[in-house]
This record gives structure tokens, sequence and C-alpha cells, in this order.
């Protein structure tokens, strides 16, 4: 997978989608300490307390894991992440539980980071007035992040499959036992029209494991469906709520998202994080972490190839104004 300042692969599974459990495995071709991902602005507002979604599990083969998510009749936040109270660190540090949105970003690609969570190649935010084409309410009510696969965003198929997978997680510091985190939730949608039912985020959780020096797959996979808005791309649509349980303790998540058999752009808002370790010692090396900044070259390449997002009429090319501006 290419992403913007980390260099990553995969071992890839059949491009048919299928809901079984699978393990993976994924090795870095290029050493974390040379290497960064692209970020967006973590925030740590209250958490409203809610229920949960009905999740009802859906009729597969033997082995695997299918969660099916109804939409609320109202809007609904997601539940609060679990937490015991923070630890009161006399050096101060990076404890507790945080929620990323995006409401304070540059509308373009995710570039630098600005919190502790990053995002690979292909994530977004989208001008303000190609928001509201997207047809997607933000959860956080500012702005969402938008995902488009790289084989939608290059038809000629030079880089078909390097970019399809969405990654998430804490980039060039996954060797870094401190920043393991645990994933709780987030609000998704994605472009699929009411008749097409569902939206299938096939989601894997990864650790890093120090004695191999990459990271490993937790060993499955389970898929969230997600209801297509039945309006879309007409209307607002609200963002569905997803849980996530058993996502602990791990340095990155990776999410494909199919309708069909097919690949399309999806939305996302609220993701919802923890520190696995909150003592103060694990809080002081999160602190003293060094900085990354997106290089020259991936800001180049972008230019090249060019930043998409999606309209109803198709995909769109951003102005390279807004990759300069990610910049910074």
């Amino acid at each position: 997978m290419n992403f913007p300042l980390t260099t990553l692969e995969t071992v890839t599974v059949s491009a048919q989608f299928s809901p079984q459990k699978r393990a993976f495995r994924r090795q870095e071709s290029l050493s974390l300490s040379s290497s960064a991902w692209s970020n967006a602005t973590v925030a740590v507002p209250p958490v409203s307390t809610s229920g949960p979604l009905e999740a009802t599990p859906a009729s597969v083969a033997e082995g695997a894991t299918v969660s099916v998510l109804f939409p609320p009749t109202t809007s609904q936040a997601l539940p609060s992440a679990p937490s015991s109270p923070p630890a009161m660190c006399p050096l101060g540090g990076k404890i507790g539980n945080a929620t990323v949105n995006f409401d304070d970003m540059k509308p373009g690609p995710l570039f630098n980071p600005s919190g502790d969570i990053w995002f690979s190649e292909g994530f977004l935010v989208a001008p303000p007035a190609s928001q509201v084409a997207q047809s997607f309410v933000p959860s956080s009510g500012g702005q969402l992040v938008e995902f488009v696969p790289a084989s939608l965003a290059n038809p000629s198929g030079s880089l078909r499959g390097t970019g399809d997978a969405a990654e998430v997680g804490v980039g060039p510091n996954a060797a870094s036992p401190c920043f393991r985190f645990d994933f709780f939730g987030a609000q998704l949608g994605c472009a699929a029209l009411g008749n097409e039912e569902w939206c299938e985020f096939e989601v894997s959780a990864y650790t890093f494991n120090a004695g191999l020096s990459f990271e490993q797959s937790i060993a499955w996979s389970e898929t969230k469906r997600v209801p297509a808005c039945p309006n879309f791309p007409n209307s607002n649509c609200a963002l569905t709520p997803v849980d996530f349980v058993g996502y602990n303790n791990i340095t990155s998540i990776l999410i494909t998202l199919r309708v069909g058999n097919e690949l399309r752009a999806w939305w996302g808002d609220d993701f919802k994080f923890g520190w696995t370790d909150n003592t103060c010692e694990a809080a002081s090396c999160r602190a003293r972490a060094t900085p990354q900044h997106v290089k020259r070259e991936t800001v180049e390449l972008a230019l090249r190839r060019g930043v998409w997002h999606w309209t109803p009429a198709g995909l769109q090319r951003l102005d390279d104004e807004y990759i300069w501006d990610s910049v910074y």
C-alpha cells in the first residue's frame, strides 16, 4: 500500500468480497524511523452517553463475523468509550480517550500530524462547497473525512490496488509500546444508492510485533454492514454510528469498503480512540515522540497524481492550491 509518508506492503486476499474471518500479515518495506503518515486533528470534547444501535448477526458462513447496523430514526451519539479516570501525572502527558474529528482541518489531503492518529493516502477533507454535494452530514457538526480508493482515483490502472484499503493508526510510532491504542467506534457512510442496501466495511486490526519488526494482524477481520442512505445522493444523509469491540492494544486498523463487489468512496467522522497504557511513564513516552512532517517528495507526488474527491457527477480533482495549503 502507498502512504503519503509511510510505505507498507499488505499481503492481499482475494479481490472478491467475502465476510469470512481472515488472518493478515503486513511487513514494512521501509523502517519506521524514516517514514510517516498523514494525520487528522485530535479533539477531546465531552462524550455524551446513549444506548448502542441494535446489532444483529447476518446469515453468513460459519466462522464469519458480520454485524448489521440499523440507522436510528433520530440523531444518536456513539456510546462513551470505556475509560477509568486518567492519572494525574506530575510532568503532564497524553492520557485518556479522544475523539478524532476534522472540524479544524484545512480542506485537502491529510498530510501532516496535528495529533497522534494518522490517516493513510486517499483520505481528505473536501472543500466546503463540495461537502454539500457529498450528501452526508458531519456528525461532529463541522467537517467529515472522505476516503477515495486509489483504483477509483486512477482509472488508468497505473496505481490499481496500491491504496484501496484505508489505514488508520499511529504511523511511525507503531514500534513504541506506549502508542498502542484501543478503538471504540466511528460514524460511517458510503456512496451507495438506496436500492443497493448495504455498505460493507471490512475491518482488520494490527499490532506491531517487536520481534518481527512489522505490524501483524490480531488474526481476524470483521465486516460491518451499514445501511445505505435511501435518498443518496439527493439529500442530506446521516452517518451511522458503528461500535467496535475487541480492538484493544493495537497500532492500526485497515478498512476496505465495498458495495456488492465494487469499491466505493466512503465518509467518516468522530473516530473514538483511547490509549491502552495510561500510566504516567507511557504518557511521558508519548509526549517525547519526535514530530513528523510531510516530505517534499510526497507533495510532489500528490501534485503529479492529483487528489480526487467524490461528487454526484463523478470524481473531481482538487485544485493544487489545496495540496499546498495542506502542507503547512
